[in-house]
């Protein structure tokens, strides 16, 4: 597969971060089950994923846009930089993907075209003029977090008590990990790294009042999620006792792909075990992909 996917094809893959594009399509069928959307509705589903998927890969590639000089110094085997593909062309791709992403979520309704909008607004101000701030995780945690509405965004208010929650928590979750993995190419402190860990492990603890909080909840979620818990504590205090290059980077990697087993625990706690195991199956081919093109 590694020898297949090279030269322009690899370039392309590697901007849009291809094995995180199914990090985006989680956020969006974990929130569509969740709110009680049937896959009987998959047409609806299907527009909601592409107008995700293209919104985070046009995200991504504005990043690329955006920090080329930076990128220049510290990372220069990226696209732009290694000049497997021009900063003009990675910018048109990006201002494309944006405006299908938005067309996809319009098909669908007024409400889901507003979060797209939104979605686009704040994927903007991140990487162009919010990136190097220090609200810059609480602005991509909010990128997160409008994803996973776009995807509940036929329930009948997100302003509940049962649809906040986990938006919020996903907020908390991704603007973790941004925090945690703000000088991932340099020297991370300790203390950085291990406040992204507590805020990680919060957001995933978090999700343990839905089993109260959701109507019918399905609580046997609690015993994944009990191990995903586990899991990313491990990884991110093992990361903060020994910082370094490698640890941090290897951590910040799972954080993302394990945002699919947070988004299978969103839906498991609604929908029951299918709903879960059928959003934790995007993590294979993340997994699959993540050991031959770009993550972070």
């Amino acid at each position: 597969m590694d020898a297949v996917v090279n030269g322009k094809p690899r370039a392309y893959l590697d901007l849009v971060r291809l094995p995180n594009l199914f990090t985006a399509a989680a956020d969006v069928l974990a929130g569509f089950l969740y709110s009680g959307g049937e896959l009987a509705r998959w047409t609806d589903l299907v527009a909601l994923i592409a107008a995700s998927v293209c919104l985070y890969a046009g995200g991504v590639a504005l990043n690329d846009v955006c920090d080329v000089e930076r990128d220049s110094r510290e990372r220069s085997e990226r696209p732009i930089p290694s000049r497997r593909i021009s900063r003009r062309t990675a910018l048109r791709l990006s201002s494309a993907l944006l405006v299908i992403g938005f067309g996809f979520a319009a098909l669908i309704s007024t409400r889901a075209a507003m979060i797209a909008g939104l979605m686009i607004v704040a994927i903007v101000l991140y990487d162009a003029v919010l990136k190097s701030t220090p609200v810059a995780p609480a602005v991509m945690g909010l990128c997160r977090a409008l994803n996973l509405a776009l995807g509940m965004h036929a329930a009948g208010s997100l302003w509940t008590v049962a649809a906040m929650t986990p938006i919020g928590l996903m907020w908390l979750y991704v603007a973790s990990v941004t925090f945690f993995a703000r000088h991932e190419a340099g020297v991370s402190s300790c203390l950085r790294l291990t406040a992204g860990t507590i805020g990680v492990c919060a957001a995933v603890a978090g999700l343990s009042a839905m089993a109260w909080i959701v109507p019918l909840a399905q609580v046997c979620f609690l015993w994944p999620l009990a191990l995903l818990l586990v899991g990313l504590g491990y990884v991110g205090f093992r990361a903060a006792s020994r910082p370094s290059l490698q640890t941090v980077q290897a951590a910040v990697k799972v954080f993302v792909i394990s945002l699919i087993l947070f988004d299978a625990c969103i839906a498991w706690s609604a929908r029951g075990s299918l709903a879960g195991l059928l959003t934790a199956s995007l993590i294979l081919p993340t997994i699959f992909l993540a050991r031959i093109l770009r993550v972070t």
